[in-house]
């Protein structure tokens, strides 16, 4: 790999890490998505795993009195099957397939993020959803996560839509990683294992994610949450873009309208 594409996923790590840490969202749905395009495999999700594993571990001790301990434990619990299921699935399918996926479950992400920045009505908060229906949502994370290296969107959306405060959500959700991120890590460890090259990559990379992390626990207080959001729409939306134009070429799409 050579040197100016390690800058460039250096400096997008270093932003999403930043981002990740100012609003508690963004890494995983922006380096992960970076890192499959760059290295056009799963490799890239043994990557974002062990990235968001330091992550959680960094901002979760500062938030752990927020935790919300049951929908945590159901959310795991859920999630024990659904990881398994996913990861089989990231296996099982080709790369092009994955990286479809991955552009819908961003589109997901910005579509949701679109709504909270637009609706002005607060959700009804609702203390207990019932049990089913939590450990349902954390089958359904545990999959994303499993196959995309990407179990927050869909437990941090349920979360929010249900009411729960975002300081709440925020926590919940970061222990949420240490579990399936590292539920991940395990199943890479015992099944494919992880190549030197990417753990040299790995630990290459964490420079700049712990540089962002920090930086992005200062501007948190610098700047208001409604600009990072917007921030966050427009890297989401670049995102987007560069995840369609990577795997389109596949189909010679634009080749064709051309």
């Amino acid at each position: 790999m050579d040197i100016f594409t390690i800058f460039m996923l250096g400096f997008a790590v270093f932003g999403a890490s930043c981002l990740q840490s100012a609003t508690g969202i963004g890494y995983g749905a922006i380096a992960g998505p970076i890192f499959l395009v760059v290295l056009n495999g799963p490799e890239a999700f043994q990557m974002s795993t062990l990235h968001n594993i330091t992550i959680a571990l960094m901002l979760l001790p500062v938030l752990w009195s927020s935790i919300n301990k049951k929908a945590l434990r159901l959310l795991v619990a859920g999630s024990s099957s659904g990881l398994v299921i996913g990861f089989g699935l990231q296996l099982w399918i080709d790369v092009l397939a994955l990286k479809i996926f991955a552009t819908l479950m961003i589109g997901f992400v910005t579509v949701t993020l679109i709504r909270d920045m637009t609706c002005n009505v607060t959700p009804i908060r609702q203390d207990s959803p019932s049990t089913l229906e939590t450990s349902g949502i954390g089958v359904l994370a545990g999959i994303m996560g499993g196959m995309l290296a990407m179990p927050g969107p869909i437990a941090a959306s349920w979360m929010s839509a249900k009411g729960f405060y975002k300081q709440e959500v925020r926590a919940t959700v970061l222990a949420f990683f240490v579990f399936a991120y590292g539920a991940n890590a395990i199943l890479y460890a015992g099944v494919t294992g992880f190549s030197t090259e990417i753990l040299k990559l790995t630990l290459l990379l964490m420079l700049p994610l712990i540089f962002g992390i920090i930086i992005g626990n200062r501007l948190a207080g610098l700047f208001s949450e409604k600009v990072f959001r917007w921030i966050l729409l427009i890297v989401l939306l670049s995102t987007l873009s560069l995840l369609i134009v990577d795997w389109s070429q596949h189909f010679n799409f634009f080749g064709q309208l051309g």
